[in-house]
């Protein structure tokens, strides 16, 4: 990757300084001329909002830009949303097409390539079939899915998430960021930038599990629970959203741990699935009301290390 623009240098001192509107001036000056490390830039500030207006569609348009313009960060977000829709069309052929030439840039694209030669899915990317599901409750609402992932597929997420695993935490009450109270795990999301060919079908497998659209799941996120680690008794119902999340699907990712079961503690029901095993499991009565039987707990690990991946599914579309 060639040395920063000075202009670049200049707009990130700028903001490193709280001088956020001047440096988004520069950056937003600079992106008119067609400079790739700009436009790049700019998009991500457009992608989160804040210190200009968030807009997802203008920066996906300005990720493709930069991606044209040689930027190799560019061009593999620019796939990765291309694959999934998000912020724009959706092509997953022409996606797919684009990972081998991405590989030089990014030694995963290889693995994905693998990956995806191996699905059952058809030419849009979906499953071509999805497993039995197994009645584990009817109240609450439980359904288990062995082996709906290979073992691969499972040790694909946990590489990618290992990079990016950071202490879970909660919005505080001044505005910032704090340790979450009721869980001690790490986590790491993999974000719509980030959602890659492999990730969004996996995020379609789970959507058809659930017999829901994959735009209607947050971002997928992989937890991990070293020895002493658990999530408190919860719900995922948040009575703050309009866009309720109605399905948790979690997805076992290994099983060489001791401890760690999802426990519904109201019935007394515990799972502990093996490697690629997925529980899917109802937040809500069918009036879209919070089910009190879905109160549950990660439980504390005593040894080894448990890698789980959780996708929430809204009521509504959620994706931009």
């Amino acid at each position: 990757m060639a040395a920063p623009h000075p202009l670049i240098s200049q707009a990130i001192a700028l903001s490193n300084a709280g001088r956020n509107s001047e440096a988004a001036a520069i950056v937003t000056r600079l992106a008119a001329t067609g400079e790739p490390q700009a436009l790049f830039l700019l998009g991500q500030m457009q992608w989160g909002g804040g210190i200009v207006a968030q807009d997802p569609a203008a920066a996906r348009l300005n990720f493709e830009r930069a991606a044209k313009a040689g930027h190799p960060a560019a061009r593999i977000v620019s796939t990765n949303l291309l694959a999934s829709g998000i912020a724009g069309t959706r092509d997953w052929a022409g996606a797919v097409m684009r990972l081998a030439s991405e590989a030089a840039i990014d030694p995963r694209r290889k693995v994905q390539i693998d990956l995806l030669g191996k699905m059952h899915i058809d030419a849009a990317g979906n499953p071509l079939r999805v497993r039995e599901r197994a009645v584990l409750s009817d109240s609450p609402w439980v359904r288990r899915f062995p082996g709906l992932l290979t073992a691969a597929e499972c040790a694909y997420l946990v590489d990618v998430a290992t990079r990016a695993f950071q202490p879970a935490t909660v919005r505080s009450p001044s505005g910032g960021t704090m340790r979450d109270p009721i869980r001690n795990s790490d986590e790491a999301t993999l974000h719509w930038m980030i959602e890659d060919p492999v990730v969004h079908a996996l995020n379609r497998r789970l959507a058809a599990a659930s017999g829901t659209d994959a735009s209607q799941g947050e971002a997928m996120q992989i937890l991990r629970y070293k020895p002493g680690q658990q999530y408190r008794a919860h719900y995922d119902f948040n009575p703050t959203l309009d866009n309720q999340r109605v399905l948790t699907a979690l997805v076992y990712l290994n099983h060489d741990y001791r401890g760690g079961e999802t426990a519904f503690v109201k019935t007394g029901l515990k799972v502990k699935g093996r490697k690629g095993d997925v529980i899917i499991f109802r937040n809500t009565l069918d009036d879209t009301a919070l089910d009190p039987m879905s109160e549950h707990c990660g439980m504390a690990v005593v040894s080894g290390t448990k890698y789980l991946a959780s996708r929430w599914i809204r009521a509504g579309r959620m994706c931009p």
